[in-house]
């Protein structure tokens, strides 16, 4: 009996050693030693070292027109071995980014990209290289993030990316915000490993999962140093250029995560970085305030394209009353103690919280939920906010440590799921770096229990992914708070907490008159205080005026703003597409089918040059470059690990955050001990039977 239990914990042993190695192996194999060169780096692997592709320069040229930033990013790779090459590296852009061209620079010809269907233009790529053609392939996996493929990379070669892509600048509190990420904060990939892919077709550190069928292509590998393999100077920097052209004077102008210059040439403001170049491993971000009596009030501005009327409108919401609190409220706070908030992540978050704490009010409830691989809920449910529940809040948010995966789908299960009450506003804050591969997923799980409650999420550290905090934020029709340094947090929070604990403009209708409209988003948002609507539009002609109504302080609020004098702004239309886009895909999962609006996808992508989830830019030079003889190698690029974080980098197998491969690597050492033991006792007794015997 005891040998039979021995076998069987041996069994389970070898079953889970065998498929941690499986995981582990590849990825082990491949990118050992990647930790030892830098982001962004084109590695050729040669025996058992790496070559690298020293990368020359990365530059922003940025073009700042009102409301609208359009921007040129240029990477450029140099080939310095004998091989030809397929480049493959993961690029983050900002989250509600349209990406509109795509250009490729070898030497001296240019190959400019088309836009195709996603599937089509994956099988002209895949055909250009097979016939030693120079190919480039831009991809979206997410919103906020891209990949691109180059093949056909000669010996000696130096090649260049070239994207361009829009985006509307972000106004809150009376400033003005560009945002440009720099790097990835490694995501959670949940759920069981699929072993489908042959090797080759992974190229990241983490196999395709049940839940995250695409996880091979949203987990580059990345790395915390950057240096050249010859101990030289940092490679891994990024070049800032920005043009800004605002309309009014800038009071001031302030860069929170980097030193910059200024200057101003007429109407135009020119900001770069002080020292010329920066490291690749945090978000560059720009704020710029208007002068005080030039602060806008209603913006707009149009671009015709094939015949057709396209807007961009910013209405800000009423100012009055502000000191008007709402009612007794439940607060439901939320933080992230997973291995990707190790470092200044986790002590930011422990701020905010504590913040949170110190303004509750006696009439308040409140509750507080910790996760990483699990979830722990500090009361049972809601308590009152009296000196006792708080100071052991207090207590439980200090003991907090950052370890294990980002599980984040049952603490906000656990959060959305109480019963709505008719007496108190219930509101959520969720503090965590939004490091998740199954951003569907946890969108359906808020878009179906938010009920009455609002969902405010609370992004944290050098590189979070904004996409996910901003889409949960939209379908928990609440706001989306971003802090990237402890300094930040008092400020932030202070402003967070004004806006909630303050009415805010709901139930808002938006009348065109004089033309028909197409608008997003759709429904409107409520607003808050210090919060404009935006507004994207397309009209079948010129549109006379625009009203906007709601309820604010429980009254009827109204506004409205003439549109016969917008200023033209080119691509405003392409915007209008990327927001339809993006209100398609809810629409998907609103009604629990991602594909439900494919075709529709599918065409506006075509008919506004955009990448989206269904359409991708494919470039092929005609004329055959690789000798049909010679071998080509494929190389994924790293990105750097944000500034701050003390997580492992995921350049060996599966991180601590990811799978639990560690865990099922430690159980099945664990059982093939036991089974050891267990045999080596039954072993002892027979020989002490025999002994007796």
């Amino acid at each position: 009996m005891q040998r039979k239990y021995s076998l069987l914990c041996l069994f389970f042993a070898f079953c889970l050693l065998w498929t941690s190695s499986r995981s582990f192996g590849f990825e082990e194999a491949d990118y050992a030693s990647l930790d030892e060169v830098g982001t962004g780096s084109l590695l050729v692997k040669e025996g058992h070292s790496y070559r690298p592709f020293l990368r020359s320069n990365a530059e922003f040229d940025v073009q700042v027109n009102g409301l609208v930033s359009k921007v040129i990013v240029r990477q450029s790779f140099r080939n310095p071995g004998q091989d030809w090459v397929e480049a493959v590296y993961v690029l983050p852009l900002p989250d509600d980014s349209a990406v509109n061209a795509m250009r490729i620079k070898i030497g001296e010809r240019v190959i400019e990209g088309e836009i195709k269907e996603k599937q089509e233009a994956k099988r002209i790529y895949t055909q250009a290289k097979a016939a030693g053609k120079r190919a480039g392939l831009l991809q979206q996996q997410r919103p906020n993030l891209f990949s691109t493929q180059v093949a056909n990379i000669g010996p000696g070669e130096t090649v260049e990316v070239e994207l361009s892509f829009l985006q509307v600048l972000h106004y809150d509190g009376g400033q003005f915000s560009l945002r440009l990420p720099l790097t990835l904060t490694p995501r959670y990939i949940p759920g069981v490993s699929l072993m489908e892919l042959p090797p080759q077709e992974v190229k990241g550190w983490s196999f395709p999962t049940a839940q995250v069928p695409d996880a091979h292509l949203i987990t580059p590998p990345q790395t915390h140093q950057a240096q050249t393999p010859e101990g030289g100077d940092d490679q891994l920097k990024a070049r800032i250029q920005i043009a800004v052209n605002t309309g009014f004077d800038v009071e001031r102008f302030s860069a929170p995560y980097h030193a910059i210059d200024v200057t101003r040439l007429s109407a135009e403001y020119r900001v770069s970085t002080q020292s010329g170049a920066v490291p690749m491993d945090r978000d560059f971000v720009l704020n710029w305030k208007p002068v005080a009596q030039q602060a806008p009030v209603a913006a707009y501005f149009s671009e015709q394209v094939e015949g057709k009327d396209h807007g961009l409108i910013m209405l800000l919401p009423p100012t009055q009353s502000q000191n008007l609190q709402i009612g007794p409220r439940e607060l439901i706070m939320i933080i992230d103690s997973s291995g990707s908030m190790s470092g200044q992540s986790m002590v930011q978050a422990k701020q905010a919280v504590q913040m949170a704490l110190d303004r509750l009010r006696p009439q308040d409830r409140f509750n507080v939920i910790d996760f990483d691989s699990g979830f722990n809920t500090l009361f049972p449910a809601s308590a009152h906010a009296e000196p006792g529940a708080l100071r052991r809040a207090r207590l439980f948010v200090d003991s907090l440590v950052a370890d294990g995966g980002t599980a984040m789908y049952a603490p906000l299960q656990a959060a959305l799921t109480g019963p709505d009450s008719e007496e108190n506003v219930t509101q959520v804050v969720f503090i965590t770096d939004g490091s998740v591969g199954n951003e569907a997923a946890l969108f359906e799980l808020i878009h179906k229990h938010i009920g009455s409650k609002r969902l405010y999420t609370v992004g944290i550290g050098s590189a979070p992914n904004a996409y996910f905090m901003r889409k949960a934020a939209e379908f928990g029709r609440g706001t989306y708070t971003y802090i990237g340094s402890s300094d930040e947090v008092q400020g932030k929070m202070s402003e967070l907490f004004g806006k909630i604990e303050k009415p805010a403009l709901t139930h808002l209708n938006v009348n065109i008159e004089g033309a028909q409209a197409e608008l997003y988003p759709q429904p409107v948002p409520d607003l808050y205080l210090g919060e404009p609507l935006v507004i994207k539009a397309r009209f079948d002609e010129q549109p006379e005026r625009i009203q906007i109504s709601g309820m604010f302080e429980g009254q009827p609020w109204r506004s409205q703003l003439q549109l016969q004098q917008g200023d033209s702004a080119t691509g405003v239309a392409t915007l209008w597409a990327r927001s339809k886009v993006a209100h398609l895909q809810d629409e998907g999962v609103r009604q629990g089918n991602g594909e439900l609006h494919r075709d529709e996808i599918i065409k506006l992508g075509i008919e506004h040059r955009l990448v989206t989830r269904y359409t991708s830019f494919v470039a092929v030079d005609k004329t055959p470059v690789r000798p049909a003889d010679a071998d080509l190698l494929t190389d994924q690029v790293a990105n750097r690990m944000p500034a701050g974080s003390t997580q492992p980098a995921p350049a060996v197998g599966y991180p601590r955050t990811a799978l639990g491969l560690h865990w099922h690597l430690l159980m099945g050492l664990m059982l093939l001990i036991l089974a050891l033991l267990v045999w080596h006792r039954a072993e002892f007794r027979e020989e002490c039977h025999g002994d007796l015997a």
